[in-house]
């Protein structure tokens, strides 16, 4: 599997995630380690895709 495929199925997952946490919004430390992971998996999405190669 190359990076940009799983950058691709990180990012469908934790947008998963977040829709999981919709459900539960009283937990703060799980909603800090959910916007953490998004912001991760889209800075990620950006690098694997505008990246010169």
């Amino acid at each position: 599997m190359n990076h940009k495929s799983s950058s691709v199925i990180l990012f469908i997952l934790y947008i998963v995630l977040f829709g999981c946490m919709l459900a539960h919004k009283d937990m703060l430390a799980m909603w800090l380690m959910t916007f953490g992971m998004l912001i991760e998996a889209s800075i990620n999405l950006y690098d694997q895709f505008k990246r010169p190669r």
